[in-house]
């Protein structure tokens, strides 16, 4: 009776998560295409509103459903109370929301978290695309500064953001396939990221697609070579790596040659990093930012923006939110070794490489890979292990 009623919860759970989870994808999607400039700004409280109806059905699940423990529900209940404050602060609720969405994937399979990611990510692209055909929203058409080359969004609050929701969802149907893609799926994603170069001209997107097919090319050696470095080097590369990015924008210099030229493959990320470590200080907990990206439904006020995920924790979040999201970072890199899945892994360390660059981390619409710090990540294919197994005696 009781493992009838247990194995009730859990399905009554899984339910409301998966529902919840649409709701915030289609949500959070929205809220980054041009919806609001044609329905006005009110829609933006609109989205929040979806968002924190969505947010509150899974704490339900993870306090009422889950059966956790007293105590993981006062840890729990604690540090989403923290968060709250941190993000009311610096007024960006998405690390909140996507927190009440790692903690509610206790007990869900990460496939079928990615399966339903990339059912409804596609479809929205798919349907925003249909709409401005329709010019039912505004195709948002940008140039890039010094160049004659049109870049479109295509319903998308800027042609970088279109660039970077297709390549986030080739990752995740390369987590899903396992990093083990055919020569014709191999193909097909040469051609849509070819495609969307030339309608975007997103060079850092592009450059990332690309190393994303060289893995999946060479996916029994990059496995391999995961395996041989281990999880602590892994994590240690990417604490580097997030420490690198911090000190080349705080030393930054305008009139420096290398600057200058590292500045404008960047697109002026440097630039605009620099001067929130010039005019705001180091916060515990955040602080309020001011910022004007070119999607900016406001239009008329001036562009300021910073891209680098890394520079928007700590500025904006302040030390122990960034401190945190590194500790996630870990934890990720350590979950998925234990479990031997290295496509996390590897999809993990183009986000990171991505995280210098834009600031998608905690959008859970371009990014699905923080729900797998709590989610069941224990699927293998014998097939894996047999060519893991080959590996080994490869190295012996």
């Amino acid at each position: 009776m009781i493992k009838t009623l247990d194995l009730n919860q859990n399905r009554l759970g899984e339910r409301l998560y998966f529902f919840s989870l649409v709701l915030y994808l289609i949500v959070n999607f929205m809220a980054g295409t041009t919806f609001s400039r044609v329905y006005g700004l009110n829609t933006i409280v609109l989205f929040l509103r979806f968002s924190q109806f969505a947010a509150f059905l899974v704490l339900v699940k993870v306090f009422f459903l889950d059966q956790h423990d007293l105590k993981k529900l006062l840890v729990f209940g604690g540090g989403l109370t923290l968060l709250f404050v941190v993000c009311k602060q610096a007024r960006e609720l998405d690390p909140f929301f996507i927190t009440c969405f790692m903690l509610g994937a206790y007990k869900i399979a990460y496939q079928k978290i990615l399966k339903t990611y990339l059912i409804t990510e596609l479809s929205l692209l798919f349907g925003v695309y249909g709409a401005t055909l329709l010019k039912l929203l505004p195709n948002n058409i940008l140039w890039r500064e010094g160049e004659g080359i049109p870049r479109a969004g295509l319903g998308l609050a800027s042609p970088s953001d279109l660039a970077s929701h297709i390549f986030y969802v080739m990752l995740a149907y390369a987590i899903y396939r396992d990093f083990k893609l055919n020569r014709q799926e191999l193909v097909y994603l040469s051609l849509i990221a070819t495609l969307v170069f030339a309608v975007t001209n997103s060079r850092l997107d592009a450059l990332l697609m690309l190393l994303l097919l060289g893995m999946l090319r060479y996916q029994r050696y990059l496995f391999y070579f995961l395996k041989k470095i281990g999880a602590l080097k892994v994590s240690g590369a990417i604490m580097a790596y997030a420490g690198l990015d911090l000190l080349l924008t705080y030393a930054y210099a305008p009139m420096s040659p290398f600057y200058q030229k590292l500045d404008i493959l960047l697109s002026r990320r440097l630039f605009f990093g620099k001067i929130a470590f010039d005019n705001y200080p180091l916060r515990l907990f955040g602080q309020y930012i001011y910022q004007n990206g070119t999607g900016d439904p406001r239009g008329y006020a001036i562009y300021y923006f910073i891209d680098s995920a890394f520079i928007q924790a700590l500025m904006m979040f302040g030390i122990v939110f960034f401190v945190g999201m590194l500790c996630l970072l870990g934890q990720l890199v350590k979950r998925s070794f234990q479990v031997q899945a290295y496509s996390i892994v590897a999809a993990l360390l183009l986000v990171v490489l991505s995280m210098a660059i834009n600031h998608h981390f905690w959008s859970i619409s371009y990014n699905i890979l923080p729900l797998a710090a709590c989610a069941q990540l224990g699927r293998r294919l014998k097939a894996d292990r047999k060519e893991l197994e080959q590996n080994s005696r490869l190295d012996s």
